[in-house]
C-alpha cells in the first residue's frame, strides 16, 4: 500500500484555513476519500493563519499538544514508535496516541501504539487490570484503540520499534466515527467504524504514561517521539502545550512552537527527560 504526502489544512472557522500536512492513506479507497473530505486538501501560506491563545498545561502523565474548542470532526498525524533507551524494568508502559476529546472532559476516543514491559492475562486488554507478569523481560509493542470509559482494545496489527505509524480519527456521520492505524513501514492497516457521542471539544497528539490499577505506570524510557504530518478540523479556541511534570512517572515537554500553523506544518518532538 503506497502512501503519498499532500498539503492539508486545519479548519478553525467558516472559510478560515491554517496550514498543515496531511498523510493521505492509500487504504480501502473510500476511507481515504472520506478522510480527505474531512480534513481538506487546500494549502494556505503559514503567515495567513489566524493567531489563537497558547496555554501551558502541566500534567502528571501526558506530554504533547492539544487543540481545544468545539465541533472537532477529525485528527490525523504520523509518529515513530520510539526505541527504548535501556533494558526494561518491571511495570513500565509508554503510550503514543491521537485522540478526540479528553483535554477538558472525561470523554475520549483515541488510538495509538503502546510499549509495555508487563503481560496482561489472556483476553484482557485494559491497563487497569492486574497483569499476570509484572516483569516480562522485554518491551512488548502493540497497536490499540479506546473509547473511554470502556477498556483499551488491542488490535491484530503487528507493530515494531522504529516503525512509522499514522493514526487518523474522523467523523463519518452523526454518531459514527472511523479510526485507522496504518503502519507505514509494513504497509499494514487496521480500520474500525465506532459509535461515539462525545462533545468533540478537543483533539490531541500525546505521549503518555498510562493509568493502571491504582495509579500511573512509569514510562518506558523512550528517547524521542517525532510527530509530523498533523491535521485536524474544528472550531479552534486555544492551543495547549502539555508537559509531564517531575512526579516519578516521567518528565517531558514537547518542543515549543510559536503558533498553530507552525505546529501543523512542522510537527513537534517529545523527548525523554530522566
Amino acid at each position: 500500500m503506497a502512501t503519498r504526502h499532500r498539503p492539508g489544512y486545519l479548519l478553525v472557522g467558516p472559510g478560515r484555513e491554517q496550514l498543515g500536512h496531511h498523510q493521505c492513506l492509500s487504504m480501502k479507497g473510500c476511507l481515504c476519500a472520506l478522510l480527505a473530505l474531512s480534513l481538506g486538501m487546500v494549502p494556505t501560506a503559514p503567515g495567513s493563519a489566524s493567531p489563537v491563545p497558547m496555554k501551558t498545561v502541566r500534567s502528571s502523565n501526558w506530554s504533547g499538544y492539544a487543540l481545544t474548542g468545539s465541533a472537532f470532526t477529525g485528527v490525523t498525524g504520523t509518529f515513530n514508535v520510539p526505541v527504548p533507551l535501556k533494558s526494561p524494568d518491571c511495570l513500565e508502559e509508554t503510550s503514543v496516541w491521537l485522540g478526540v476529546d479528553g483535554a477538558d472532559n472525561s470523554d475520549l476516543l483515541q488510538a495509538g501504539v503502546d510499549e509495555s514491559t508487563f503481560v496482561l492475562s489472556s483476553g484482557t486488554s485494559t491497563p487497569w487490570w492486574q497483569p499476570t507478569n509484572l516483569c516480562a523481560g522485554k518491551v512488548q509493542v502493540y497497536a490499540w484503540w479506546e473509547d473511554l470509559p470502556s477498556a483499551e482494545v488491542r488490535v491484530k496489527l503487528p507493530v515494531s520499534v522504529g516503525d512509522d505509524v499514522t493514526v487518523s480519527i474522523f467523523k463519518m456521520s452523526p454518531g459514527w466515527w472511523a479510526l485507522a492505524v496504518h503502519d507505514l513501514t509494513t504497509r499494514r492497516i487496521f480500520v474500525r467504524v465506532q459509535p461515539y457521542g462525545g462533545p468533540q471539544a478537543s483533539v490531541e497528539w500525546v505521549v503518555e504514561a498510562p493509568q493502571m490499577m491504582d495509579g500511573v505506570t512509569n514510562a518506558v524510557p523512550f528517547g524521542t517521539v517525532d510527530f509530523r504530518d498533523l491535521g485536524a478540523q474544528g472550531e479552534l479556541r486555544d492551543l495547549e502545550r502539555i508537559s509531564a511534570g517531575s512526579n516519578g512517572y516521567f518528565t517531558s515537554s514537547p518542543d515549543a512552537v510559536a503558533s498553530t500553523a507552525q505546529l501543523m506544518w512542522s510537527g513537534f518532538a517529545v523527548r525523554w527527560a530522566p
